[in-house]
C-alpha cells in the first residue's frame, strides 16, 4: 500500500545553465489511483497526470481532489484504465492552468500527440 504521508509538494524551479528559471516536470512519485488514497488529497489547485502501467492517459488541472474524484468510473469525467496518478500543487488556478499547458506542450513535443484522454482546447 502507498505511503500517503508527505507527498504534497511545492512548485519546483531550477536554474538553467544560462541563468533562466525553468519549471521541472511533475514529480516522479506516483500514487495508486483509488478513492481511499485520493481522499487524502486537498482541493487546492494543482496539475496532475493519470497513468496506467505504461503511459500517461490524461494531464489535467484544477482543484485536485475534486478533479481526481471526477475521473473514477462512477464520476462525471471518467478516465478508463487509470491505475496511478501524480500531482503538483501550484497554489492558484492561473498557475495550475500554466503548468497544465506546459505539461501538455512537453508531452506533445516528446510523443508527437497528446495523451489519449486529452482534447486540446484553445
Amino acid at each position: 500500500m502507498d505511503s500517503i504521508q508527505g507527498h504534497k509538494n511545492a512548485n519546483r524551479w531550477v536554474m538553467s545553465p544560462l541563468g533562466e528559471s525553468t519549471q521541472m516536470p511533475l514529480p516522479s512519485q506516483t500514487w495508486t489511483f483509488s478513492k481511499n488514497i485520493v481522499d487524502y488529497e486537498s482541493d487546492n489547485f494543482g496539475v496532475y497526470e493519470l497513468l496506467n502501467e505504461s503511459e500517461v492517459l490524461y494531464i489535467g488541472q484544477g482543484e485536485v481532489k475534486k478533479r481526481l474524484m471526477a475521473h473514477f468510473p462512477d464520476g462525471s469525467d471518467p478516465i478508463v484504465g487509470a491505475t496511478k496518478y501524480r500531482v503538483e500543487y501550484t497554489g492558484g488556478k492561473e498557475k495550475a492552468e500554466q503548468r497544465e499547458r506546459a505539461e501538455l506542450d512537453s508531452y506533445l513535443k516528446q510523443n508527437g500527440k497528446y495523451p489519449r484522454f486529452n482534447q486540446r482546447r484553445g
